[in-house]
């Protein structure tokens, strides 16, 4: 009977030992299955268990080899190409992350040969990728009353032009409803720029998102032109090609005179001959639409390419957007957008002192609301950056008269987290939670000051409020640091 109780106690002294090995070499034994499905060619099979090991860190180096030509040999999932840049980048150096470099180095290089016509480099807004995921595309006009139906249906047929241009890869539908994603708002404003010393009515287009989510694009379409008339329809075709391509979510410019989104098309106002879209058009709009984006409406798309195997890292999307900045200041330089965007660019770099110089010079030279809100919300920025934080408010508050909106609270509350304000952070994190009742960062921002003051029960408040809103994101790794204060 001793000699039983004895045996079972071994046993399971064994099996405890067997389960904590198990449990604290988890990432060795993934690696190892992911290994034994790979000879046995299940590749999806193999693929999974390597994920679960690289994911608890596993940092064998002969692991972590496996594992990127696994990748490399995979069929290139979106995720598989995050791996391979993620892999690529990491702190580990060695010859592993030097193989993924080599294969997104020649990935890169394939991509660009099999689109050789584009000017996709410029896309870019904000160094993020912006477009629509979800197809039909929807439009709307607005303030039609009094305009000719000519000059609307020249705006149709550039809409058309860009569906056909796509490859099926856009759809367009018309609606009536004014929550569409493009409002075309025709407006009998004069709107004016000077390009070359010479005068020209513009439209422009405005993007309307919310974190990673686009919610609209405003084109707010001049149709009177200097002497009172309206634009003739081929003008308004040509116009309309231009605008269009950026409420598609492609923020940039051409650089050749002979594509349509070439910065400055003020000849096409004065020149009645309708514009044909040019092979890098087409080419750029194709390609654009396969990258995966970072601020989109949903993910219904299937795309091929992460951005980083177009545009590069950041630091090589932020040089592109640079070097357009200063050739649209050459071109154009009594007008604020090409400031703005290389004070942006600037901000990226962490120059204020430089960046500020040029947004205010965007502010001198702005003519609406919507430019000068832009320079204000940006030297806002700047100056906060910069630890200017008194001057900061005052930006603030002058953005705010213009329009009340979530980022300027977001701003707000983060330097009165600064200036050990807590009790003003608060308020200002409570009112973007009104905002954006989904975004768990939010929420856990707001927690975090609560823990600071020593106030656990309103941040445990803050917490079960979002679980309540948010009931799938529950075990959101985000809440993680937050589990004692969701226990009871």
């Amino acid at each position: 009977m001793k000699k039983n109780k004895k045996f079972f106690y071994i046993i399971l002294f064994l099996l405890l030992f067997l389960f904590i090995f198990i449990v604290a070499n988890k990432a060795v034994l993934y690696a190892q299955l992911g290994k034994f499905y790979l000879k046995r060619g299940s590749d999806i099979k193999a693929q999974e268990y390597f994920e679960k090991a690289y994911n608890l860190e596993n940092k064998d180096i002969s692991f972590r080899k496996i594992y990127v030509n696994s990748l490399i040999n995979s069929p290139l999932t979106i995720k598989a190409q995050e791996r391979l840049v993620e892999i690529a980048e990491d702190d580990i150096q060695d010859s592993a992350s030097e193989s993924a470099k080599y294969f997104l180095k020649n990935l890169k290089k394939e991509i660009h040969n099999k689109y050789p016509q584009n000017y996709v480099k410029q896309a870019s807004y904000d160094q993020k990728i912006m477009h629509w995921g979800k197809m039909p595309i929807t439009y709307a006009f607005k303030n039609v009353k009094g305009v000719p139906g000519e000059v609307v249906l020249a705006v149709n047929d550039a809409f058309d032009t860009w569906e056909r241009a796509s490859s099926a890869r856009i759809r367009f539908e018309k609606v009536s409803n004014l929550n569409a994603d493009i409002i075309v708002n025709f407006t009998n404003r004069k709107r004016e720029n000077v390009v070359s010393g010479r005068k020209y009515v513009i439209a422009y287009t405005v993007p309307k998102y919310t974190g990673n989510r686009l919610d609209q694009m405003i084109l707010e379409f001049g149709v009177i032109n200097l002497e009172g008339q309206f634009f003739t329809p081929n003008q308004i075709y040509n116009t309309a090609l231009h605008e269009i391509f950026h409420a598609l979510g492609f923020m940039g410019h051409s650089y050749d005179e002979q594509n349509i989104m070439y910065m400055s098309k003020e000849g096409d106002i004065f020149n009645d001959e309708r514009k044909v879209l040019t092979d890098a058009d087409k080419t750029t709009l194709i390609l654009f639409y396969k990258i995966k984006p970072d601020i989109t409406n949903a993910n219904e798309l299937k795309y091929n390419y992460i951005p980083y195997l177009i545009f590069g890292d950041n630091i090589e999307v932020n040089d592109t957007k640079a070097d357009e900045a200063r050739n649209y200041i050459k071109k154009a330089p009594n007008v604020s957008a090409g400031y703005i965007d290389l004070a942006q660019t600037l901000l990226n770099q962490q120059n204020y002192t430089k960046a500020i110089r040029f947004l205010e010079k965007a502010l001198r030279l702005a003519t609406n609301d919507e430019i000068r809100y832009l320079a204000y919300y940006n030297l806002a920025v700047a100056n906060y950056y910069d630890g200017n934080y008194e001057l900061a408010h005052i930006y603030i508050e002058k953005a705010r008269e213009i329009k009340d909106d979530k980022d300027l609270h977001i701003l707000e509350a983060e330097i009165y987290l600064k200036e050990k304000n807590l009790d003003k952070s608060i308020e200002e994190y409570k009112t973007i939670i009104k905002y954006s009742p989904e975004n768990i960062d939010f929420a856990a921002n707001l927690a975090s000051i609560y823990i600071m003051k020593h106030q656990y029960i309103e941040a445990r408040k803050v917490l079960k409020d979002y679980i309540k809103q948010n009931p799938t994101e529950k075990n959101n790794p985000r809440l993680k640091s937050f589990r004692i204060l969701l226990i009871f």
